[in-house]
């Protein structure tokens, strides 16, 4: 075999290497520990042979990594994969000349790697168009240790991805003892030092950690944190063909039905426990008919009546007494930018979460009044209404397809989903109840509930933004039977943990297909729906208590992933102040960065 052919092959070693690594440690995943070793295959391409044709390899890396971790896109369709993992991909490439660069410029390996490892992923956002594809990630691996998504309350999940990046940095360091040129005793002494430092920073974290879960458990048992009235969630497992299906009035039924079906069941259930629910959460879309604005009411009156009817029918199945707040997953049409249309379906629509009080249905339909500034349905409580903020690139809206309208038809061939217009990020929460005082003779609390809608869960930012306006309870309306029955789901759960962890809220998850469960702020699942040992592609409802804890605000809902980039902005600027390393000095991390030959680093 060739100098050349066995390069080949060593370093598709080292990718499937890192594939296989990802996929154990990922959820489900049978080893999340591998976590601790996932990045450092790519790490070790970096400097492989010298690092000569670093840039192809580290491209195709990325490439098969991203293929592999979003297989599941393949469910809506294949370009999907294609697509993402070739832009994902550019994220390691930079990553990996960045890595280069600043180990280069002298700034010590075990800092210019984590600090960069936490700045691909943030930017894995940005190149999908500033919305997505933000998975997957190094912490959602970190879900499977309680203690570790409790530490997310510090530094956030990005945090973690730090110390998993931080172990496969001091890893790539093991490789350098087999070197015979005289420093394998200092090299030796150099990882022992390093790897207790390490080994100490991960080990504080997960003692962290340990003491947010029991920290929570003693705000609960105090009586700080409180457990509301149940909510409701339910989880009727409609099969995306059918809901596809939607022309068809029999369809929209089937789905209506079934929702219906089982609210009535978890409500009779509670009566029978003489408990009230809170609210009751239907998952995103599974309202199959339109909510209209005033104006679209007004035009289109036989969809005025169906929605109507809809609140009307939802009503019934509430035991005669009980209190009956719902939120309700919509598409909401109105007048967008267009301007009005001669069919109701030509019109912008958003994807909803609507807040309605059945108490308020009246018995006659009302009079939609477009006039009125801010009119709305008599049952919608306010604000009414949370529209989804951030869209699905390519699934939901199209990068660029304004200034280029030819893009709109290439997405519209790969997206049965038309144009979905974002809502607004400025929206207030929602009231559910108020909460006991935290103190003797305080005031009462309220218990305030912002939406994150699909894959609004992935991003921090967005989960962050609605702490700030008050909000202790998250609640994720979603619909991943797009994905089919992949791994997909269990990912969304760790995301649904560290969400909760980070903020210090409570968490309840409604999927069409799962995961439907409610998270306490500790990141623990406190009731999920589970019928033969499965979670998902399975009809159920579930009802539990919210964990809240309206006072408590934890060190990164208030400094979010700020220190991140202060650091990376910080080790750029030492080393455009350093001196480039020569080829002959070796830090016991990724070793000799110089080619091997001129062609070396194309």
């Amino acid at each position: 075999m060739s100098d050349r052919a066995r390069t080949a092959v060593e370093r598709l070693l080292l990718i499937a290497l890192g594939v296989v690594l990802e996929t154990l440690c990922q959820p489900p995943g049978l080893a999340p520990a591998l976590v601790f070793l996932q990045d450092a295959p790519f790490l070790l391409l970096l400097s492989h042979r010298g690092g000569v044709r670093w840039k192809r390899w580290a491209l195709l890396y990325g490439f098969v990594k991203f293929g592999v971790g979003l297989h599941w896109l393949a469910q809506v369709h294949v370009s999907l994969v294609i697509g993402a993992s070739f832009v994902l991909a550019l994220t390691f490439l930079a990553w990996g000349g960045l890595i280069r660069l600043l180990v280069r410029r002298r700034v010590p390996w075990l800092l210019a790697v984590p600090v960069t490892a936490v700045l691909q992923e943030m930017s894995q956002t940005v190149v999908m168009g500033s919305t997505g594809m933000p998975w997957p990630c190094r912490n959602l691996a970190f879900a499977a240790w309680p203690s570790f998504v409790g530490a997310a309350s510090v530094l956030g999940a990005y945090g973690l991805s730090f110390l998993a990046a931080l172990t496969s940095a001091w890893a790539t360091g093991l490789p350098s003892l087999r070197l015979s040129d005289g420093f394998r005793i200092d090299r030796a002494r150099r990882l022992i030092g390093t790897g207790v430092v390490v080994a100490a920073l991960v080990g504080l974290a997960g003692l962290r950690g340990a003491m947010r879960v029991a920290d929570v458990d003693a705000r609960i048992a105090s009586g700080v944190a409180v457990r509301t009235r149940p909510l409701v969630l339910i989880q009727g497992n409609v099969p995306q063909s059918l809901k596809n299906d939607k022309e068809q009035h029999q369809s929209a039924e089937t789905i209506f039905e079934t929702h219906l079906r089982l609210t009535r069941d978890a409500l009779l259930d509670l009566a029978d426990h003489r408990e009230e629910p809170l609210a009751v959460l239907w998952p995103e879309t599974m309202v199959p008919w339109p909510f209209l604005d005033p104006a679209l009411a007004s035009k289109f009156p036989e969809m005025w009546e169906s929605e109507f009817n809809v609140v009307s029918r939802i009503r019934e199945v509430v035991p005669t007494g009980m209190p009956a707040q719902f939120l309700l997953g919509v598409n909401h049409y109105f007048v967008g930018r267009a301007g009005p249309q001669a069919e109701l379906f030509r019109h912008d629509t958003t994807d909803s979460l609507v807040h309605v009080d059945l108490d308020r249905v009246p018995p006659v339909i009302p009079i939609p009044d477009p006039k009125v500034p801010g009119w709305r349905p008599p049952w919608e409580l306010a604000p009414g209404r949370h529209d989804k903020v951030v869209l699905v690139p390519w699934g939901e809206f199209t990068p660029g397809g304004e200034l280029l309208p030819p893009l709109r038809h290439l997405r519209d061939a790969v997206s049965i989903i038309p144009e979905i217009t974002p809502g607004d990020p400025a929206a207030k929460p929602f009231f559910l109840a108020y909460a006991p005082p935290a103190w003797p003779g305080g005031p009462n609390r309220e218990v305030l509930a912002g939406t994150i809608i699909c894959f609004e869960i992935a991003f921090p930012a967005r989960c962050r933004a609605w702490r700030e306006k008050g909000a202790s309870v998250l609640l994720n309306a979603a619909n991943y039977a797009w994905y089919g029955d992949t791994e997909m789901p269990a990912q969304v759960m760790a995301l649904g943990r560290l969400r909760a962890a980070e903020l210090a809220v409570a968490v309840a998850i409604a999927g069409n297909t799962g995961p439907t469960a409610i998270l306490d702020p500790a990141g623990r699942v406190t009731a999920q729906v589970v019928r033969e040992g499965r979670t998902q592609f399975v009809e159920g409802a579930v009802a539990g208590p919210l964990v809240v804890d309206p006072g408590y605000r934890t060190l990164y809902s208030r400094v979010g992933d700020l220190p991140f980039l202060l650091a990376g902005a910080v080790l750029l600027a030492v080393a455009l102040l350093r001196r480039r390393r020569t080829a002959t000095e070796h830090d016991g991390g990724l070793g000799n960065l110089e080619p091997e030959t001129p062609a070396g680093g194309r």
